[in-house]
């Protein structure tokens, strides 16, 4: 048997010169690890556990350092609290101590632990630490999360740590996430799937929503705490989002007394924030303040080359365009929490957003005929102004029991959203050689209106059973009401103002979805199962009041959900998992009337959409270490019922794009994610998503079918110095991708940032260079019988910007590594 002392390599030895004896030292040190880890045998093997609390709220502590003295003072092993504050460290048999810390909390030790043959298994229960006021005054240096947590079941990315997110919106944050894609309409892609359902603090919001992605840009960045992504939810997660959850937490502290931060930033093109985050801890109770202004100038751009083919006739157009979105957002969010006593907490918190915003749009088309001599020129500019307002009203109550991890928890939230979208649009044709063949420009207008209330009420019990077990079930009703009339008006020639028929209407959008859930866990020594299923039933109702066309649908649906881990030891773990998911047609896909800004290219929806279903299985391979981090799996997808959007092209060349359920899609894919520290100051990190889509359908007859191989990849570089300073950079690139209509184009782009800690460690200033060789547009080809397309598109060009953050009474972290196991959390296999 080995010696039960773990060995690390020493650092002074891997910061060495020279490749050959740096690798040698590696693999060295390598070897000796792994005989370590592989030396305790399963026959002398036990198990400490328990659970870290804070003694000033009685909430778990995640992050929590847990070292195993022998009785001699011998380091033996370690490991870090999970996000429920449980940890479980493997020792062979023998007498210890173990030493709990956490930074700015007095360390708490516990001795006389006795592992034997006939007591494995020991249970030190519930451990508390208290503040040390006297820490907190003194410190300003400490170690901190790690900015990616890859766990087997979720990953976590605390997106304050990387750089290229200082001064960036939501949108920007998650386009900059592992397996996250977001295109130049905000819309999120999980591993090349848009069908993915976003959340706040574990909740719906208001403000994201896959209904409205453009509001994702107007978040502001600094109130997002971390991004846990779950790409196979349990039962006890909504079955909505068919590639899995996003889920944005915002900050929120609880330390006792006042704390915060506050960011100022300024770029160009033009791009003005602010914000701040405070905390107020008194007593029982608990408030925080999250603001966030912006102001910003965006101009985007865009080209297109479309070649008509009829019998009778060619011709072609050449489309080009320019963009440009300005205007200010707000982001207000308060609340607090009542800490009744150690088993009641009630939390209440309201949220408000609003925005105003001036968008100008100019179009030209250029026609040729077939033999591609120009005919005539058409100008047509759009001036919208949007004004956006989101209001959220969330009350939220937990009781814990006196038995240990017993809980109930009741939620309930209510949002209320407005929009309304104004646009002058002005239309000018002239001849080729210059001359108006309108003597007046064609005048319109069009008023898009859109008001949104939903009612949520969730209740969720949880109850241990045994020694590792836990049953958990629960209840959610959403009630949701959109009304949205749609009109667009055109000047007549007597100076009156028409409605155009074909594109005016009121839509009313109903949808009451009614779920209960139950699931069931346990582990079995180095096995753990978990079991679940969740009733949905969806009542969705659409109505065209102008032409009384009503679509009523309800729908009872089972979604079942199987994880299952097996723990080598506390490096290796692999996990298998399985669940139904569903794809509800969201609000705009419905609607049937979307967009008027480019009259020859026109976004509609479909009021006959289905939802899609898809069964998902993924098995994965964690192995995660003091300085390396590797997450390997594969995952495959069968959806029926797929939605694509279908490009159609009608007698005048006017676009119609809509979307439309086609048939099947199989989708098989393998991930990658790799964290690894080479050096004490150096940190490479990346991930690289490749996939292969199958999709086969039908439309009038003709037989769409496409299949796909692509992939995406990511990979962020950062190096801390000792003048604190840090230096990231972050390469994009995505390949083309198969449609069932065309092709998507490959996209590139490189990020670079660099921050210098300021006043003591009290402030810091980070300067991104966003795009730095303006690569990243979106290029697609549509290529039908009748019509072919070249498409790019600009979203915004790149962006420079420097932003300042000062903390109030919070620690300066540094950027040191810790690790998880990726066990124990709330979903998946953690129990």
């Amino acid at each position: 048997m080995f010696n039960k002392k773990r060995l690390t390599c020493p650092e002074f030895i891997l910061e060495g010169t020279g490749n050959i004896r740096f690798i040698y030292t590696a693999l060295v040190c390598f070897l000796i690890q792994t005989a370590i880890v592989y030396g305790i045998t399963d026959d002398a093997a036990g198990n400490i556990s328990g659970k870290v609390i804070d003694y000033s709220n009685h909430e778990p502590m995640e992050f929590a350092t847990v070292s195993v003295y022998t009785a001699d003072s011998s380091l033996v092993t370690g490991n870090i609290t999970s996000v429920d504050g449980t940890f479980n460290i493997q020792v062979p048999q023998g007498d210890y101590y173990i030493m709990v810390q956490f930074v700015s909390y007095q360390r708490q030790t516990v001795g006389n632990i006795r592992v034997t043959t006939e007591s494995r298994q020991v249970d030190l229960g519930e451990i508390f630490l208290q503040q040390d006021t006297k820490m907190i005054s003194e410190v300003t240096i400490t170690g901190e999360k790690s900015d990616m947590v890859i766990g087997l079941d979720k990953r976590t990315f605390n997106v304050g740590k990387d750089l290229g997110n200082a001064g960036k919106s939501a949108s920007e944050i998650l386009d900059n996430i592992p397996s996250v894609t977001v295109d130049l309409d905000g819309n999120v892609s999980l591993r090349g799937s848009q069908n993915v359902q976003i959340l706040v603090d574990g909740k719906p919001s208001g403000l994201i929503s896959a209904d409205n992605p453009a509001a994702l840009k107007s978040l502001q960045g600094s109130m997002i705490d971390r991004v846990e992504v779950v790409t196979n939810p349990s039962a006890r997660y909504e079955a909505e989002g068919m590639s899995g959850i996003i889920n944005i937490v915002l900050k929120k502290d609880q330390q006792k007394g006042i704390n915060g931060s506050f960011e100022v930033s300024a770029g160009y093109p033009h791009d003005y924030r602010a914000g701040a985050n405070v905390n107020f801890r008194r007593e029982k109770i608990n408030y925080f303040l999250n603001y966030g202004v912006n102001y910003r100038e965006r101009p985007g751009s865009g080209t297109a080359f479309q070649h008509f083919m009829y019998p009778d006739t060619n011709y072609y157009t050449d489309v080009e365009s320019d963009r440009l979105r300005t205007g200010w957002s707000h982001n207000l969010r308060g609340g607090a929490d009542y800490f009744i006593n150690d088993r009641n907490t009630l939390t209440a918190s309201a949220f408000i957003g609003l925005s105003d915003e001036k968008n100008k749009t100019n179009i030209w088309y250029r026609d040729l005929d077939q033999d591609g001599i120009l005919q005539e020129v058409t100008w047509r500019e759009d001036n919208e102004q949007e004004l956006e307002r989101n209001i959220e009203f969330s009350l939220d109550y937990t009781l814990k029991f006196e038995q240990k991890d017993r809980k109930l928890n009741v939620f309930a939230q209510y949002i209320e959203e407005g929009e309304t979208e104004e646009s002058d649009i002005r239309e000018n044709i002239t001849a080729y050689y210059g001359e108006a063949l309108n003597d007046d420009p064609i005048l319109q207008r069009a008023l898009n209106k859109e008001s949104q209330r939903n009612i949520i009420v969730q209740a969720d019990y949880t109850h241990p059973f045994g020694e590792n077990g836990k049953f958990e079930t629960g209840y959610r009703g959403g009630l949701r009401f959109i009304d949205n009339p749609y009109a667009v008006e055109e000047r007549n020639e007597n100076g009156d103002w028409e409605y155009l028929e074909d594109y005016t209407n009121d839509f009313h959008y109903t949808e009451n979805i009614h779920a209960l859930y139950a699931q069931a866990g346990n582990q079995f020594n180095k096995w753990s199962l978990q079991l679940g299923l969740r009733s949905e039933l969806s009542d969705v109702r659409t109505h065209l009041k102008q032409t009384d066309e009503k679509n009523d649908r309800l729908y009872f649906d089972l979604f079942p959900t199987l994880h299952t881990a097996y723990r080598f030891n506390d490096i290796n773990s692999v996990q298998l998992s399985y669940s139904r998911r569903i794809n509800r047609p969201h609000f705009w896909y419905l609607n049937p009337f979307n967009n008027y800004t480019d009259a020859r290219n026109i976004r509609t929806g479909n009021p006959n959409l289905n939802p899609e279903y898809t069964d998902s299985y993924e098995l994965g391979y964690l192995m995660n270490n003091a300085k390396t981090t590797l997450y390997a799996g594969g995952y495959f997808r069968h959806t029926d019922g797929v939605i694509e959007r279908i490009s159609e092209v009608d007698e005048e060349g006017i676009t119609y794009i809509f979307p439309y359920n086609l048939s099947v899609q199989n989708s098989f894919g393998l991930e990658t994610n790799l964290s690894v520290e080479p050096f004490s100051w150096w940190t490479l990190s990346g991930d690289i998503n490749a996939f292969r889509a199958i999709t086969s359908g039908e439309y009038k007859g003709e037989r769409l079918e496409s299949d796909d191989y692509s992939w995406n990849s990511r990979l962020n570089s950062m190096m801390r110095f000792e003048n604190d300073m840090d230096i990231q950079t972050t390469f994009f690139y995505r390949a083309p991708q198969k449609t069932t209509q065309g092709e998507r184009l490959a996209y590139y782009m490189l990020n670079l940032g660099i921050s210098k800690d300021v006043l003591s460690g009290s402030g810091t200033l980070t300067l991104n260079i966003h795009d730095i060789f303006n690569t990243r547009k979106y290029r697609y080809i549509i290529d039908r019988p009748n019509f072919y397309s070249e498409n790019e598109f600009r979203w915004s060009s790149r962006t420079i910007s420097l932003s300042f953050v000062y903390r109030l009474n919070q620690l300066k972290k540094n950027s040191s590594r810790q690790n998880r196991d990726g066990f124990g959390g709330s979903d998946g296999v953690g129990i």
